[in-house]
């Protein structure tokens, strides 16, 4: 399903239907999922439709910026780095182009949403709450409904820590996809038993993925790296 097409196309896979069909002047799209449905009229001679997965954190709206993957707690030894992998959840997009310009005219998703809460109830932040198996190879999923996390759990302290929660920035996020595979990298460096910095990584999995269209990246001007990266001073389990 993801990839790119001409302005005239029609896909679908289980109760999933995306249609781009020319109609005189315009191009008429059309979008079903289950009870959902979305249309649109676009006035183009031309141009590109891209479909890829892009950072999960649009709907219902934008309520939060922030990702928080919850997973079965590992313990780690001190200045020592481990490298495990989690699920998320996936939204796709749908955009059209031409020569450099680029619109989002859908954003759905397979899977529903829930939030949960990362800190105290006066100084916490709302985040997208997902709960995630461990796997310490690449897992098996569906890259309809999630996406694969490569983490790398640096223990910077001269102590043993336990980790059960990650929480990601939707600004860093660098996601990747093929036909079989939709991921992100992130570092997550614990500086203190309860205090850790995270940031995602600009490179795929594997060799030969696309990188997705950032929303977020290209909703926002001149951040600078110290922006990218989120500091959990609320606890890493």
């Amino acid at each position: 399903m993801y990839g790119r097409y001409s302005l005239d196309f029609c896909i679908e896979k289980d109760d999933l239907k995306i249609c781009f069909s020319r109609d005189g002047d315009v191009v008429r799209y059309s979008r079903t999922l289950g009870d959902s449905t979305m249309e649109r009229i676009i006035a183009s001679d031309g141009g590109q439709v891209i479909i890829n997965p892009v950072e999960p954190l649009n709907l219902p709206e934008e309520v939060t910026r922030f990702l928080e993957i919850r997973f079965e707690s590992i313990i780690i030894e001190p200045e020592a780095t481990r490298r495990i992998y989690l699920t998320f959840p996936i939204e796709i997009g749908v955009f059209i182009s031409k020569k450099a310009a680029f619109r989002c005219i859908d954003i759905f998703s397979r899977l529903p949403q829930k939030y949960s809460l990362y800190g105290p109830t006066d100084t916490g932040v709302i985040t997208r709450y997902h709960w995630s198996p461990v796997s310490f190879t690449l897992p098996a999923h569906d890259p309809c409904f999630e996406g694969v996390v490569e983490l790398d759990i640096v223990n910077t302290t001269k102590g043993w820590v336990e980790v059960s929660r990650v929480v990601l920035e939707n600004y860093g996020m660098k996601i990747y996809y093929d036909q079989g595979l939709v991921s992100m990298k992130a570092q997550m460096r614990v500086i203190k038993s309860t205090i850790a910095e995270t940031c995602c990584i600009r490179s795929p999995i594997r060799e030969g993925m696309r990188k997705s269209i950032e929303l977020y990246y290209t909703r926002t001007i001149g951040l600078s790296e110290s922006a990218l990266t989120f500091t959990m001073d609320a606890g890493v389990h």
